[in-house]
C-alpha cells in the first residue's frame, strides 16, 4: 500500500476523533470566564491531501503549506461569525537544473463559521465556497472553483491567545487541461491545520440572569407560599445551586430550586422571597445571580354578624329565641359567645334562649352576640333587644251561679223554666259587663249511663243556645264558651272570667267543646221517641 492511500485514511480518522471531541467538549467546563472577540486572526502550518489525478497518475500529498484566516464575529450573535481563509500548499524537489516546485496548490475561500465559545475548549465549525489554483507537476496552472467544510478546536490559553489544536476541511474542487483529450478529474482534498489565534475587541459577556414566582401572591398569615427560582444563560449542561432568604417567614428549604415559605406569625405586609442562583463551575464572573418573588400578607378581616329575636316581646316566664347570623370573610372557623342585661340566658352555637324572670318586668333586656375567627382571634358583636311588660294586675274567676237539669227525665238536657229564669238573669249581667268572658261548664251524674257520657257538654252547648238564640235578651256567641266538667251532677255551671291575667295561678274548669261535633237544642224541642221493644218468645213447655 503506498504512503498516499494510508495518509486520506489517517486524515479521515482525524476527522472523525475531531467530531467526537467538538461533541464531547461542550460538556467541559474551566474556571475562567467565556470570551466573545470581536475578531479571530488565525495563522498556521497545513498538510494538504489532494485525493485527485491528473493525466501522469495520482497527485500526491503536498507537506509543506500554510493556512490563515480571519473572522469577524457578529454583534448580535457571537457565535456565528464571517470568514476569509487563504493557504498555499507546495512541495519542493530537486532536479538536473537544482531545486524547484512541484505539486502546488493556492486557496482563497470565505464563508461563515460557528463557534461555541467557552471558558477552555471552543468548538467550531464553517462552511466555505472560492477558488482553487492547481498546478500538477509537469502540467500547467489552472484557477478552479471549491466548496469547503470543515471544522476544528481551539484550546484557549487566555483572552488573546488560543491554540488551534486541530482543524480538519474537506475542500472539492476539480482539475482540466484545455486538452479536449483529457478528461476532467474530481479532487476531494483533505486539509489538516493547526497554529495559533489572535483575538482582536471584546464583545460584553451575555449576563446570566434569574427570575423568581411565588404562587400565591397574597395570602393570610399562616398559609403557605411556593416560590421558584429559574435561570437564564447559564450552561444548560452545568448544575446550578440555589440559595433562599425571605423577610417574611421561615424557607422551609433554603438550597432548593423550589421551596415553601411558611408565613405562620407574619403580620400583615409586603414580603419577599430573594433566591441566589450559581453555577460553580461557571468561571469567577458572571457565574452568579439573584432574584425575588414578591408576596403579600393580607389584612385580615373580622366576621360579619346580625342579631334577631323571636318574639321580641315576652311575658315573664316566656322565651324568645336570639339568632345571631355571622360570616367570616376569609372562610375561617368562629366560636360564638353570648350575653345578657337581664333574664336567663341558654347560649347554643350561633343561637340562644332568653326567658325573662319576675325582676325583668317593665324592661328591655338587650341580648349580646359575639362571633371570634379561629385564627386571627378577630371579634365582631351583634345585639337584639326583648321587651318584658310590665305586670298588670291580677284578676279572680268570678261564681255566678248554676242550673240542675233534675226534673225532666225525659229531657234531662233541656233548659227547663227555672234554668231559664236564672239565664234571663245572667245574661243582663253579662251585658253589663263590658269585658271578660263567660265559661259554661257542663256536668253529668256519676248515675247516669255511659251511652250519655257526653251529657254534660250537650248541657252546655244548650244554655249556650239558649243564651245566644233563644232567650228574650242575646248574648254574643263569641263572650260564651261552652265546657265539659265531668261527673258533678245533673247541672251547669257558670263562671265569669274577666279579661286580664288569672291571679294565683287560677285555672278555667273542664275542656272546650267542640260544638261542630255537639250540635244545640233548643229549649222548646220534642224529645225523642222511644223504640216499641218487640215481646220475647215463650218458653217452651217443659218435657
Amino acid at each position: 500500500m503506498s504512503c498516499n492511500a494510508v495518509v486520506p485514511k489517517r486524515a479521515y480518522a482525524v476527522l472523525i476523533a475531531l467530531v467526537v471531541v467538538i461533541g464531547l467538549s461542550g460538556t467541559y467546563a474551566a474556571a475562567q470566564d467565556t470570551v466573545y472577540p470581536k475578531y479571530e486572526v488565525y495563522g498556521g502550518y497545513a498538510w494538504l491531501h489532494p485525493n485527485g489525478n491528473v493525466d501522469w497518475g495520482k497527485v500526491p500529498d503536498i507537506t509543506s503549506g500554510f493556512d490563515a484566516s480571519i473572522t469577524y464575529y457578529l454583534p448580535g450573535a457571537h457565535n456565528l461569525g464571517i470568514l476569509v481563509d487563504g493557504g498555499y500548499h507546495w512541495n519542493s524537489q530537486t532536479n538536473s537544473l537544482g531545486p524547484t516546485f512541484g505539486e502546488t496548490v493556492g486557496l482563497a475561500m470565505a464563508g461563515i463559521q460557528y463557534k461555541l465559545h467557552s471558558p477552555q475548549l471552543s468548538p467550531f465549525a464553517r462552511v466555505m465556497v472560492g477558488t482553487a489554483d492547481l498546478s500538477p507537476d509537469f502540467l500547467r496552472s489552472e484557477w478552479k472553483p471549491a466548496v469547503a467544510v470543515g471544522g476544528g478546536l481551539d484550546l484557549n490559553l487566555g483572552k488573546k491567545f488560543s491554540i488551534r489544536m486541530a482543524q480538519l476541511d474537506y475542500i472539492w474542487t476539480y482539475y482540466r487541461e484545455n486538452d479536449p483529450q483529457h478528461t476532467t478529474n474530481n479532487w476531494n482534498m483533505i486539509r489538516l491545520s493547526g497554529g495559533v489565534v489572535f483575538n482582536i475587541g471584546e464583545y460584553p459577556t451575555v449576563p446570566v440572569a434569574a427570575a423568581c414566582t411565588a404562587s400565591p401572591t397574597e395570602v393570610w398569615s399562616g398559609d403557605p407560599v411556593k416560590v421558584n427560582a429559574t435561570g437564564s444563560n447559564f450552561n444548560p449542561k452545568h448544575t446550578l445551586t440555589y440559595a433562599w432568604t425571605t423577610n417574611g417567614g421561615k424557607m422551609q428549604a433554603a438550597n432548593t430550586q423550589a421551596s415553601t415559605v411558611d408565613t405562620t406569625g407574619v403580620a400583615p405586609g409586603s414580603y419577599s422571597a430573594n433566591a441566589t442562583v450559581t453555577d460553580p463551575r461557571g468561571g469567577k464572573k458572571n457565574n452568579s445571580a439573584t432574584c425575588a418573588a414578591s408576596f403579600t400578607i393580607k389584612q385580615p378581616q373580622a366576621p360579619n354578624v346580625s342579631c334577631s329575636a323571636s318574639p321580641s316581646t315576652i311575658a315573664i316566664g316566656e322565651p324568645s329565641t336570639i339568632t345571631m347570623t355571622a360570616t367570616d370573610p376569609q372562610g375561617w372557623p368562629m366560636s360564638y359567645k353570648w350575653s345578657a342585661t337581664g333574664g336567663q340566658l341558654t347560649p347554643n352555637g350561633t343561637s340562644a334562649t332568653l326567658t325573662a324572670t319576675n325582676a325583668d318586668a317593665g324592661n328591655t333586656i338587650t341580648v349580646t352576640g359575639t362571633a371570634t375567627d379561629d385564627r386571627a382571634n378577630l371579634s365582631s358583636s351583634c345585639t337584639a333587644s326583648v321587651t318584658v311588660p310590665a305586670v298588670k294586675s291580677c284578676v279572680n274567676i268570678e261564681d255566678w251561679g248554676e242550673c240542675t237539669f233534675e226534673k225532666n227525665p225525659k229531657k234531662p238536657w233541656r233548659v227547663d223554666n227555672d234554668c231559664k229564669d236564672t239565664l234571663d238573669r245572667l245574661s243582663l249581667r253579662l251585658q253589663q259587663m263590658p269585658n271578660g268572658k263567660l265559661d259554661i261548664v257542663g256536668y253529668t251524674d256519676e248515675k247516669e249511663s255511659v251511652s250519655e257520657q257526653t251529657l254534660g257538654s250537650q248541657r252546655s252547648v244548650n244554655v249556650k243556645y239558649y243564651l245566644t238564640t233563644d232567650g228574650p235578651t242575646k248574648v254574643d256567641g263569641s263572650r260564651v264558651t261552652p265546657r265539659a266538667g265531668g261527673t258533678k251532677g245533673k247541672a251547669t255551671h257558670f263562671y265569669f272570667v274577666p279579661e286580664g291575667t288569672l291571679c294565683g295561678g287560677q285555672l278555667e274548669e273542664g275542656t272546650v267543646v267542640d260544638e261542630s261535633q255537639v250540635q244545640p237544642q233548643s229549649r222548646n224541642a220534642p224529645a225523642p221517641k222511644k223504640k216499641a221493644h218487640k215481646a220475647k218468645p215463650a218458653a217452651p213447655p217443659a218435657q
